[in-house]
């Protein structure tokens, strides 16, 4: 009965039964034939587990991909636990085969969950478990499995894991195997010079005459591919070619017809210049799959689609458009089975980069046609998967790549809902467009927002949550550690492989913390959208009736516009530039802030041309009104502009006082996107209570910071009470703790982006960094952030997400609102903004029971440039646009600061009444004679 028992090589003769065996009819769902139903519970009446496991794996093994469920099932039917040795290697074996016959059938996610269950669960019991198999059978197809779904960091750290396992027998086909999957992700990662590496460490173990010797070719021809050495790609690939197809017509070796397989597609891909010469090679994979398939049963239903879909493509290149159809049909067939194009609802998508990429190719033919709805809505499912693959990643660089990948399908799905609006003006196409603009905004970021937000006890995971907490604060310590211990390169690495542990740890816990349907279904019954996209029905909950909302999307020839109230969208436009116009953004930030106030001394005549240039290169068509309220969203290099010092007027008063700034004309904040501000209007924050922190720089080898003793006293001055800590107070704990009990922190000290070459933005405290990735898990937050330090606004440029600032860190960090320096702030000036800031904080006398925080970051400015007292120079916007306001506008509350500090004529009051008192006392008594 248990006949496949591995110890080794059990799960070596199932896998190749699974091969071998012909296809059968789909089964539906688990369904489990009669003889077998009695079989198994007979089986359970003896309390044989192993049997009862074996037994179904056999049947499954028969036609894994259409009977995949059966083995899901067994994992959630098993009536106890394994107990005995022999049970514990079944159970194994149930995880892994479970993980093969579900990547087959094409179900990539719930095969990752399944694999990662057997390398916990190898992992917990090491003695069932042999070097070699744990390489072969766990981590080679689970690493091969991140690579499906794109986390390419996490495929790359599990294959080194194999690495160092591989490496210590004396395997070589194991070793090579190893180095190539390192190669393939290294490729999918964008390294291509490490791939070769990878790859000529592979050919130098490998057997000449392998098919394993062949797949690496073929990877060497990848990399060279991406290289753009050409000569050596085709070289590579003919060479793949030659030893592959000896290699299955000598040995009939399975695994090298599925290499020989992706080999002819690889090289039509590399001969796609040249049509005819690549469709010959898809026609020769075509062949090949269809033996295959006849040969050894079923193949993998991934594969089978994604061949499907590369002759869509090249046929859609050719313009043959019915045959485009028809490939992408059936690719369709395969990913999503009795379904056709038109009829894909929601419902029907999940995570599948194929699947993503056959809705993009049918949403661009559907456009070439005229169908322009039904190209929209092909280009929302697409996004739709999108945004299910990148749910399943782990690592932040391997989410942030796949934002950037799609932006150029995001182009085109706005730019082909412009040019139907153009020709239609039905509102329909201006409502696509603001859905397709905010779908491609800082996705990452209002995912961490919304994890911020916890269920408070009332749904169920609550002890899940807990877990996610407390990995986030181990994933946290590692990666600390590990950039704190430069000293020591090993120990640093013990720490990152540790963080990386804990990380992946971590994603498999929060796949299972979802928020429930009953959560789900109250969210929107508030008139909030949870994951759906954002809707035109929330501008009324979103913008006040003097706030207009203005988003910007980046696009590669122009940029485009769309302006919304909370009655609606008010306007769309397109701006056709130059392909340079970026690139005259970027140089006017460089040139006027980033690299010091010196420019803007020595010219600034040219400065108000410049000025004027953008403000009519970016709101000609449409200017900023006066007196209105603008929460601007902007994309790319806007990411960086600070749109109130620029000027409206072509005529430059001789001083800067009065020159015709934006800011006069308009109030200005930003934001994110709209519903991440959404989510930060309606955060709960903490409501009450001020923690200042001030550090001179007396500390460490950064410059002193002279005024910040003179900006806490004259802040103390606008707040009455609140926390303050100075120089040797002001620590890296006490700064964390207060996060989670004030409503406003403010922070005056050095910051930075980078350390030690790292990409790692963090603030300077008295005894230790304070990294932007520890703000992760707090569980209450400040509504107000002040960041009175140099470029906490600035930081690393992703596309798709913006700057990646500290102060984009503390929003993700579930904060309302931030104030953030762009450039490196004058000290002095800095200083004197604050105090003024926190004075117009607590004068605050609009109606409503709600600070306008953003409001009294332009007053204060305003007053500054009609200040006397103020230096021709320090009026120069260098000085004063230094700090941006991004977030809620209203975050706290009137009561947050508590009272204003004024004359202290509450001791004199009570004085005076204590006197009356006594001299009334006093008076009775004098009248109250017994005598």
């Amino acid at each position: 009965m248990n006949c496949l028992h591995r110890r080794p090589g059990g799960v070596l003769l199932l896998l190749l039964i699974c091969l071998l065996c012909r296809a059968q009819p789909p089964m539906a769902g688990a369904a489990v034939p009669p003889p077998l139903a009695s079989t198994l519970r007979q089986l359970q009446t003896r309390d044989d587990l192993s049997g009862w496991i074996y037994q179904q794996i056999q049947y499954v093994a028969k036609a894994p991909a259409s009977r995949s469920a059966l083995l899901v099932h067994a994992v959630d039917e098993a009536w106890r636990h394994p107990r005995t040795a022999e049970e514990v290697q079944a159970w194994q074996d149930l995880l892994i085969n479970e993980g093969y016959a579900l990547l087959l059938s094409g179900a990539i996610v719930p095969s990752t969950d399944a694999y990662t269950a057997a390398y916990d669960w190898a992992s917990r019991h090491p003695e069932g478990t042999d070097s070699v198999s744990m390489v072969e059978y766990i981590l080679k197809p689970l690493g091969n499995n991140y690579t499906r779904l794109g986390d390419y960091e996490q495929a790359l750290f599990i294959h080194q894991k194999a690495l160092s396992l591989a490496g210590s027998g004396k395997d070589n086909e194991a070793l090579a195997g190893t180095y190539s999957n390192l190669a393939n992700t290294c490729s999918n990662m964008g390294r291509p010079q490490q791939s070769l590496e990878y790859c000529r460490k592979g050919l130098a173990v490998a057997n000449t005459s392998s098919a394993l010797f062949g797949l690496l070719l073929s990877e060497q021809a990848d990399a060279c591919q991406q290289l753009e050495r050409w000569d050596e790609a085709r070289s590579s690939i003919d060479k793949s070619i030659a030893v592959l197809e000896r290699s299955l017509h000598r040995d009939r070796n399975s695994a090298a017809g599925y290499w020989l397989l992706m080999a002819y597609q690889q090289a039509g891909d590399i001969y796609l210049a040249q049509p005819a010469k690549a469709l010959s090679y898809y026609q020769r994979a075509l062949a090949l799959q269809d033996q295959l398939s006849q040969q050894q049963g079923e193949m993998r239903q991934r594969e089978q689609a994604k061949l499907f879909q590369r002759l869509s493509v090249l046929y859609t290149r050719l313009h043959q458009n019915a045959r485009a159809i028809y490939w992408s049909d059936r690719c369709l067939s395969v990913l999503v089975p009795g379904k056709k194009i038109g009829e894909l609802q929601e419902a029907d998508l999940y995570a599948e980069n194929t699947l993503a990429d056959v809705l993009y190719t049918r949403a661009g033919l559907a456009k070439g046609l005229g169908s322009m709805d039904e190209a929209l809505r092909l280009f929302s499912r697409c996004f739709s998967v999108g945004k299910k693959l990148r749910q399943e990643l782990i690592t932040g660089s391997s989410r942030e790549l796949a934002v950037a990948d799609t932006r150029k399908q995001y182009e085109e799905a706005i730019g082909t809902a412009w040019d139907a609006w153009k020709r239609t003006e039905n509102k329909k196409y201006t409502q696509a467009m603001l859905y397709f603009m905010e779908s491609s905004k800082a996705q990452l970021l209002l995912e961490e927002v919304i994890r911020q937000q916890p269920t408070g006890g009332r749904y169920p995971g609550d002890s899940l949550e807990s877990r996610v907490r407390l990995l986030e604060r181990a994933r946290i310590y590692y990666e600390k550690e590990a950039l704190q211990s430069p000293q020591n390169d090993s120990i640093a690495a013990v720490h990152a492989a540790q963080e990386k542990q804990v990380t992946w740890e971590l994603a498999q816990v929060r796949k299972k913390v979802a928020v429930p349907t009953e959560a789900r279904r109250e969210y929107l019954s508030k008139g909030y959208v949870y994951d759906a996209g954002f809707s035109i029905d929330s501008l009324h909950v979103l913008l006040d009736d003097n706030q207009l909302g203005r988003l910007f999307f980046q696009g590669s020839s122009a940029l485009y516009v769309v302006e919304c109230s909370a009655a609606g969208i008010n306007f769309v436009e397109k701006l056709p530039f130059a392909a340079q116009w970026e690139d005259s953004v970027r140089g006017f930030i460089r040139t006027w802030f980033q690299q010091g106030a010196n420019a803007m001394i020595d010219d600034p005549l040219r400065y108000y041309q410049e000025a004027y240039g953008i403000y009519r290169m970016l709101f000609g068509t449409h200017p900023l009104q006066p007196g209105q309220e603008y929460i601007l969203f902007p994309d790319g290099p806007l990411s960086l502009l600070p749109v109130e010092a620029l000027v409206t007027g072509s005529n430059c008063p001789p001083s800067p006082a009065d020159w015709p700034f934006v800011i006069k004309q308009a109030a200005i904040s930003y934001g994110w996107s709209l519903e991440t501000l959404l989510k930060q209007r309606t955060n709960a924050a903490t409501e009450s209570g001020f923690s200042g922190f001030f550090l001179s720089g007396n500390q460490g080898s950064s410059p002193l910071l002279e005024a910040v003793g003179g900006e806490e006293e004259g802040i103390k001055r606008a707040i009455k009470s609140g926390s303050w800590y100075t120089d040797s107070q002001a620590t890296a704990a006490r700064f964390y703790q207060a996060l989670g009990a004030s409503a406003v922190v403010h922070v005056s000290s050095h910051a930075f982006t980078q350390k030690g070459g790292l990409d790692v933005p963090h603030i300077e405290f008295y005894d230790e960094p304070f990294y932007l990735f520890e703000l992760q898990g707090l569980t209450h937050h400040p509504a107000l952030v002040v960041l009175s330090a140099c470029r906490t606004a600035d930081g690393r440029m992703v596309t798709g997400e913006g700057v990646q600032s500290l102060a984009r860190a503390f929003t993700a960090g579930g904060a309302k609102a931030v104030v953030a320096g762009w450039w490196n702030l004058n000290d002095e000036t800095a200083a004197q903004l604050m105090e003024r800031y926190y004075a117009a904080l607590t004068e605050d006398t609009s109606t409503g029971d709600r600070v306008n925080a953003a409001d009294a970051l332009r007053r204060v400015k305003l007053a500054w440039l009609s200040d006397a007292t103020v230096p021709y120079l320090h009026k120069l916007p260098y000085f004063w646009a230094g700090l941006g306001y991004l977030g809620d506008p209203t975050p706290v509350s009137k009561g947050s600061f508590g009272e204003k500090k004024g004359p202290r004529w509450w001791p004199l009051l009570v004085a005076i009444c204590a006197m009356i008192i006594i001299l009334v006392y006093a008076r009775g008594r004098r009248g109250h004679n017994p005598a």
